[in-house]
């Protein structure tokens, strides 16, 4: 790879970005101040191919970049572009305004990006069990129900509606929840045993009729919490996009958006923190072949609570897809390290 084949390169990228056509030879020198004739062009275009970084899709058709064109692009070549000011100080007024649960700011993120860049967002939120719980409030809706406010450490609020047939007085409300603060704070949700009822029993046995009923209802909400949240923003971005004028490839792309379990081993699987790139074949799922995905990890100290990515052709506008994924995670870390510091 000496300069003039990277030039080579990185041009035929830029221009299949922009236009979704193959390119030849003469359009490159036109375009393209690469001070060489279009018979060198092909020579070094032909050489890309034998290399693997460039494919002819068909017979006297100009090339077009491969998986592994596109790779060598992004780790070497790709310049990340600058966001202007303005709009990043409208990125960050805009997540401050939705800036309420963890999970909500991670949905209003995926949905700031799919407009920034026009493709589609995808958000995933980690198994909740894994969260420690931070506080627990009872709170009494009238005599025969209740609200079991639960927040975590990662920000999570969950809040169940208990049915209490016997009916709860507000004391005895506060009661139940000064001892489940005391045994319950600073637990992992999934270490959380439903045990703990007997101790609970022993130590508030005047309200052994409230915790019988309400007690095991928390538990088997917690229970039910296992499976993460997937957050979708712009599924029909892909539309924009010529190659997606293909019926047959619109709607595979669209049938892999809804399947729960594929798109979160796709999410799940890269591993990298901070900003991770996966091309078309490298990604884990047929379906996902002809997609690439750059993903944003976001963490409280040294726990992740989400992952972002952006999912579109392997003609991605990487460059643009890079640097606003990574202006809005950045932004989010620094939401989060003051939140939760």
């Amino acid at each position: 790879m000496n300069e003039r084949k990277i030039k080579v390169l990185q041009a035929i990228i830029q221009d299949y970005i922009e236009t979704a056509e193959p390119v030849g030879s003469r359009t490159l020198s036109k375009k393209h101040n690469l001070g060489v004739s279009p018979a060198t062009i092909r020579n070094e275009m032909s050489d890309l191919e034998e290399l693997g970084y460039l494919v002819q899709p068909y017979t006297s058709a100009g090339r077009i970049p491969s998986d592994k064109g596109y790779r060598i692009y992004v780790d070497n070549f790709m310049e990340i572009k600058m966001i202007a000011y303005l709009q990043r100080k409208n990125i960050k007024k805009k997540l401050l305004e939705q800036f309420g649960e963890v999970e909500q700011l991670l949905q209003h993120s995926a949905k700031i990006i799919s407009q920034l860049t026009n493709y589609t967002s995808a958000v995933l939120t980690p198994q909740i069990k894994n969260d420690k719980i931070k506080r627990i409030q009872l709170v009494p809706i009238d005599k025969y129900n209740l609200i079991a406010v639960m927040i975590t450490d990662t920000g999570n609020i969950k809040s169940p509606l208990v049915n209490v047939p016997d009916g709860v007085e507000y004391d005895e409300a506060e009661k139940l929840s000064n001892l489940l603060n005391d045994k319950l704070q600073d637990k992992s949700i999934k270490d959380v045993e439903i045990n703990i009822l007997d101790n609970l029993e022993l130590e508030l046995y005047e309200l052994n009729n409230i915790i019988e009923t309400v007690v095991p209802k928390i538990f088997n909400f917690l229970e039910g919490l296992d499976d993460v949240e997937l957050f979708l923003s712009g599924t029909t971005n892909i539309f924009n996009f010529p190659e997606y004028n293909d019926i047959i490839k619109a709607k595979t792309f669209l049938t892999m958006l809804e399947e729960k379990e594929i798109m979160t081993d796709l999410i799940s699987s890269t591993k990298n923190d901070g900003i991770s790139i996966s091309i078309g074949s490298e990604n884990l799922h047929q379906e996902a072949k002809d997609c690439s995905l750059v993903t944003a990890t976001y963490k409280i100290d040294d726990n992740i609570i989400g992952k972002l990515s952006v999912i579109g052709p392997t003609r991605m506008d990487y460059s643009n897809v890079v640097s606003v994924v990574k202006q809005v995670s950045q932004y989010i870390n620094e939401l989060l390290r003051t939140r939760y510091k």
